[in-house]
């Protein structure tokens, strides 16, 4: 299973929603949810407003969308959603992929499979050593992951993951309107 995380509240973004800005020519939060939709995960779902401007990308690239009414509550919200939902599904792993990250590309999210294909347990992405997501987490580990609290999502049960390493492009996550200027975005909305 593949959650797409997408119902933060871009509080360092400012007064725009970030997903909608624009990067290379379409919204950001579909670039990730593009890389994800490639992967032959057996669900995929986003967890965001159903009412986002991007919804209907989301939707035309195979992806359920989840409504998180707690996400003002912080990241671990739409963890615990998607942990849920992959439990109940009897999922033998869930990905947890941010919708902010729009550089992961498919070849990347294909290594983090092949790793857990033989590893199982948590196997995440790495910067520097320095393990984040995209990741995934085996169906033993997703109870964890539904006790979560607070906007540090899954860090803390990283510490254990088997790593794959990527670079600083590969794994950038926009969270500021410098982010997204340095990464060539736009902060005008689409029209």
């Amino acid at each position: 299973m593949l959650a797409l995380l997408a119902a933060g509240q871009s509080r360092r973004f400012g007064d725009q929603d970030k997903l909608s800005a624009m990067l290379d020519d379409k919204m950001l939060g579909l670039h990730a949810a593009e890389a994800g939709s490639e992967m032959p995960f057996a669900e995929k779902w986003v967890i965001a407003p159903p009412d986002h401007r991007c919804a209907a990308g989301w939707r035309d690239l195979g992806y359920q969308i989840i409504a998180n009414e707690d996400a003002a509550q912080g990241q671990a919200t739409s963890v615990r959603i998607a942990a849920d939902r992959a439990i109940q599904s009897g999922a033998s792993g869930l990905c947890i992929l941010l919708a902010d990250m729009p550089f992961v590309t498919g070849d990347h999210l294909g290594k983090l499979l092949a790793a857990f294909a033989t590893s199982g347990g948590i196997v995440a992405s790495a910067r520097d050593g320095r393990a984040m997501p995209p990741a995934i987490f085996s169906f033993a580990k997703l109870k964890a992951l539904t006790l979560l609290q607070g906007d540090a999502g899954a860090r803390g049960l990283l510490a254990d993951a088997r790593l794959v390493a990527g670079d600083d492009h590969l794994l950038m996550d926009i969270d500021t309107v410098e982010d997204l200027l340095l990464a060539g975005g736009k902060t005008e909305r689409p029209g």
